[in-house]
């Protein structure tokens, strides 16, 4: 199995002119990191810098987006697409389907569904979906039959898991369905949320840590494709066209005031 970790605004300190080094997660093993993109119609505040900063260290990048419940899935696959347009990153997309915060509204997995198969239709790429075993054998079952829908198997699963007494190479997450009934493996396993932050490189104690299910070549062709793997780990040069963060903003607020519009 192959680390990595998943970072967002909260491994930095924002009273501090530092943010996260990367060059460090790397030197702690880190082959891979999963970097927050956005949530509900909002930018991360350090996505523009993480985006850049991981490719440079030469760690693969996948983006995630936090569904929230109130905004329709459509709408959030909208603004989270044109965020990576320009740099969609090495790893496949992310679809964050997790407790909302107190107070708000619960889950749809339609609305996941929903935000999904947009995603692939504009990127062009199999999205993953990212869960718990205890919420997702809440909020992943159908409505009306209460079973678990065979179609959620198309999808890769990034399960998070976390145990007292991991054992690394011995420890396993639990099985989920329906992709343990279809014969399909977790593809990405977060085990802690209390991996040494200052190690990897974060401004925060803590850190998550993730296994990838398979070797560095394995992970490699997830990554770019057998056809056009590159050699691992080659540190990236900076990409010449830096994010105009402000102009997304822009396209996210003109995005949601259209859909906003359509709910009058």
């Amino acid at each position: 199995m192959i680390k990595g970790i998943d970072i967002s605004h909260w491994q930095d300190d924002k009273s501090t002119p530092q943010k996260m080094n990367f060059q460090k997660a790397v030197e702690s093993g880190a082959k891979f990191v999963f970097i927050k993109v956005s949530e509900r119609g909002g930018i991360d505040r350090d996505f523009e810098y993480n985006w850049t900063a991981a490719k440079e260290a030469g760690l693969l990048r996948g983006g995630y987006h936090f569904l929230r419940w109130d905004l329709s899935g459509l709408v959030q696959a909208r603004i989270f697409c044109e965020l990576l347009k320009d740099d969609p990153g090495e790893l496949p997309p992310v679809a964050d389907f997790e407790a909302p915060r107190k107070g708000s509204r619960y889950p749809s997995n339609a609305l996941l569904e929903q935000f999904l198969v947009e995603v692939e239709t504009k990127m062009g790429r199999k999205p993953m979906i990212y869960s718990s075993p205890g919420f997702w054998r809440i909020h992943g079952r159908n409505k009306t039959t209460k079973k678990f829908d065979p179609k959620w198997a198309y999808y890769p699963l990034w399960v998070a898991h976390y145990m007292k007494n991991f054992q690394e190479g011995v420890s396993k997450p639990d099985e989920m369905q329906p992709w343990a009934s279809m014969g399909k493996k977790w593809t990405f396993w977060q085990y802690t949320a209390t991996g040494d932050g200052l190690a990897f490189g974060a401004e925060s104690k803590a850190i998550d840590l993730n296994w990838f299910n398979g070797s560095q070549q394995e992970l490699n062709d997830f990554a770019y494709g057998k056809a056009t793997t590159p050699a691992p780990l080659a540190p990236a040069a900076p990409s010449g066209k830096p994010l105009d963060i402000a102009g997304l903003k822009k396209s996210v607020e003109k995005t949601i005031d259209s859909w906003a519009k359509k709910q009058k």
